[in-house]
């Protein structure tokens, strides 16, 4: 890869010293996984406004029940 990717060592580190060890790589691979689910769902959303459309892609991220409830 011939650019950083915006989630530094740094960062990692400190998400570390925070939370639980985890390794910086698989941080990544998660970040830009779920950064593809967002593209996704956006190519997916037919949506003009765009309080609207940041409005329904914060519901999709966090819905508000749980798998239990399906």
């Amino acid at each position: 890869m011939t650019e950083q990717h915006p989630l530094t060592d740094t960062i990692c580190d400190n998400i570390q010293d925070s939370i639980h060890p985890c390794d910086p790589e698989n941080m990544r691979a998660a970040a830009d996984w779920q950064l593809e689910q967002c593209i996704a769902w956006l190519d997916d959303t037919d949506c003009d406004d765009p309080q609207e459309t940041a409005q329904r892609l914060r519901e999709a991220m966090r819905p508000t029940t749980t798998q239990e409830d399906n």
